[in-house]
């Protein structure tokens, strides 16, 4: 029996031998052809459900009391601030993607892409240069979910049917889509952020340069939904997205001061070659960057690059003739918290990029896509803060101390409801502006673009420094409700806590926004003037806010305030602007309780210092009912 049975595997063995021969060698290029007709990104397999029915009866106790897993939480109809924004008419594909989202497979994607961090890879086994990123399935996985809702394009995209009309609500379902998703996983956000920031100055600039380059890197691909994570030539793929490399190791935030030479190729092409280094490049796998540099020439060759304005530019990884552009990742960081976006150092050697705009103009340049990541950072800490207070909620009603649920103990709603009032908020805060985004744009919901453009302006600026400074004091406590179980991996709450500081440190530090805010307010007089008139519309509305306002002009505004004196209150005059500005907000747009209660516990004469130290007169169970669950 054994010799048939050896003699049936060997003939096996050679058919399947014949089989492979008969095969054609697969080289890179046919393959690359290959995967060029079947371009659609498809999902991994990963598949990730809770630990059913767990042992409860162990050798020397029995584990109970224990939470539930959290298995599913409608992220849009949960949210009754989101809601009050993004509405039956204007909320495009938001409700399918809160509704998506919030399953336990999707947090637990996020967790999962956060512990199998991005790898480096310099070189091929040959030893030639590569310089690519390798990611888990699963961080492709979130990116391809991100793109698929157009978190990235919905803001540019045209309407159906019309070449020309944009999506008159564009810029509030990416805000919302930003904020869902970052619930999720905050990692993959940031090249989804750079990609809608960048993509307006790439159609603005992009064509004053070479048409081989302009012809290479479709610009219509960065508005497509499909996710394509292959590094390939733009032109082969079906995807872009766009990054952006600015600070370097002397500077820092002052880009003046960067060191980053750029000499002029071809002037009809605006074509620059690029020697330096970047400190912080993050999505280093992008398919062009954003960059500054200062331009060399014959004017300014012995000059300090401290006296003079650097330029923008657009660097493409490939080039229009199909080669690597020269773009070398030297390290990715080790950091703190967003480990599952790649975030590198680079430096740039006989490097091609194109200049976009004017020379030496690149900080103008720059702006408008600063405006837009700064709207991301503020959205994103916002939706940090919703979702821990998201797993504090969780955690509240289902476990017990004292023989009752910490739900209904006393102290635990008063930290609960001062948790939900900065979220609100924070919420209420990003999705206004992002309205305001979209009336600048497409001048749909004002017939004064102009004074919709300053307020958003200085409340860009307003919203990135208070709601990114707030967020690492609300997401720690509510990580306290959750006691030891929120300070262990398996928990979501580490993550989010990491994740905390990030967006106040990227796109400007607490102090360069204060600096911002006070240019603005000298340069830009229109910004404050708008700012004013838009608090001034609820006056009478609330007694606390009232008088918060009346102290601001009195004293912060005063005319008679030194320019030293304002610097060095800048944060104080900062923090008393948005929290203005936050209730007039929520005067406005949301329930008297909700408004009531946020300016008498933070502008009010009783306001406490630390969560769950509220006024006595807060209508506590009304506000209860506006938690998830």
């Amino acid at each position: 029996m054994l010799r048939p049975r050896l003699s049936f595997l060997n003939h096996q063995l050679l058919q399947r031998t014949l089989g492979t021969q008969a095969q054609p060698a697969v080289t890179n290029e046919s393959k690359a052809e290959q995967q060029n007709q079947t371009d659609d990104y498809t999902l991994s397999s990963v598949s990730n459900t809770p630990p059913r029915r767990p042992l409860t009866n162990q050798f020397t106790h029995q584990v109970k009391n224990q939470v539930p897993p959290l298995e599913y939480n409608d992220l849009y109809k949960s949210d009754l601030t989101l809601r009050e924004f993004v509405t039956k008419e204007n909320k495009g594909q938001i409700k399918d993607m809160g509704l998506e989202l919030g399953t336990f497979h999707w947090h637990e994607q996020g967790q999962i892409a956060n512990r199998q961090v991005p790898m480096l890879h310099q070189f091929d086994r040959y030893g030639q240069r590569i310089d690519e990123v390798n990611f888990h399935p699963v961080y492709h996985d979130l990116m391809q979910v991100g793109m698929r809702y157009g978190v990235h394009s919905v803001a540019w995209e045209s309407l159906p049917g019309s070449q020309t009309s944009i999506n008159s609500h564009g810029h509030l379902q990416h805000t919302a889509g930003l904020y869902i998703l970052t619930q999720v996983e905050a990692g993959v956000c940031c090249p989804l952020s750079m990609t809608y920031s960048g993509y307006p100055l790439l159609h603005r600039y992009l064509h004053c340069t070479s048409k081989k380059l302009v012809d290479s890197f479709p610009l219509e691909k960065i508005l497509s939904r499909k996710y394509d994570s292959r590094c390939i030539p733009a032109k082969a793929k079906s995807g872009l997205t766009i990054g952006m490399a600015l600070t370097e190791k002397q500077g820092g935030s002052d880009v003046r001061a960067n060191t980053t030479k750029a000499y002029c190729d071809d002037a009809e092409e605006k074509r620059y070659i690029l020697v330096g280094h970047k400190w912080f490049c993050s999505a280093p796998m992008s398919d062009g960057f954003l960059i500054l540099a200062q331009i060399h020439d014959a004017d300014n060759v012995n000059t300090s690059p401290t006296h003079y304005i650097p330029s923008c530019f657009f660097v493409p990884r490939w080039l229009p003739n199909g080669e690597r552009n020269p773009f070398y990742i030297q390290r990715l960081k080790d950091k703190l918290g967003n480990r599952s976006n790649a975030s590198s150092e680079i430096e740039l050697n006989n490097t091609q990029g194109w200049l976009l705009g004017k020379g030496h103009d690149g900080v103008k340049v720059i702006l408008e896509m600063i405006n837009g990541t700064r709207l991301d950072s503020a959205t994103s800490s916002a939706a940090l803060m919703r979702q821990a207070l998201v797993q504090a909620n969780w955690h509240a009603r289902h476990r017990k101390a004292f023989g009752r649920l910490l739900i209904d103990q006393p102290l635990m709603k008063q930290v609960l409801v001062d948790l939900l009032l900065e979220s609100e908020a924070a919420t209420a805060f990003v999705m206004y502006l992002s309205t305001l985004f979209d009336a600048t744009y497409n001048n749909v919901h004002s017939n004064n673009t102009g004074e919709v453009l300053a307020l958003s302006r200085i409340a860009t600026a307003l919203a990135k420094f208070w709601i990114c400074k707030r967020t690492p004091e609300t997401t720690y406590e509510a990580l306290e409700c959750l006691g030891g179980a929120g300070y262990v991996e398996e928990s979501m709450m580490p993550r989010i806590y990491r994740e905390a500081p990030l967006n106040s440190i990227w796109e400007g530090s607490g102090n360069v926004i204060c600096l911002d805010i006070l240019r603005s307010m000298k340069k830009s007089p229109e910004s404050l003037q708008a700012y004013l008139s838009f608090i001034h519309e609820t006056k009478g509305s609330n007694k606390h806010l009232d008088a918060a306002v009346d102290h601001l002009e009195k004293h912060l505004l005063s005319k008679d305030l030194s320019a030293t004196m304002l610097e060095r209150h800048a944060r104080t005059l900062a923090t008393q602007l948005a929290l203005c500005f936050q209730g007039a907000l929520l005067v406005r747009r949301l329930p008297q309780s909700v408004s009531d209660a946020f300016c008498a516990s933070r502008l009010g004469p009783d306001r406490g210092s630390i969560f769950g130290d509220l006024p006595m007169n807060i209508d506590t169970d009304a506000l209860l009912k506006r938690l998830p669950f």
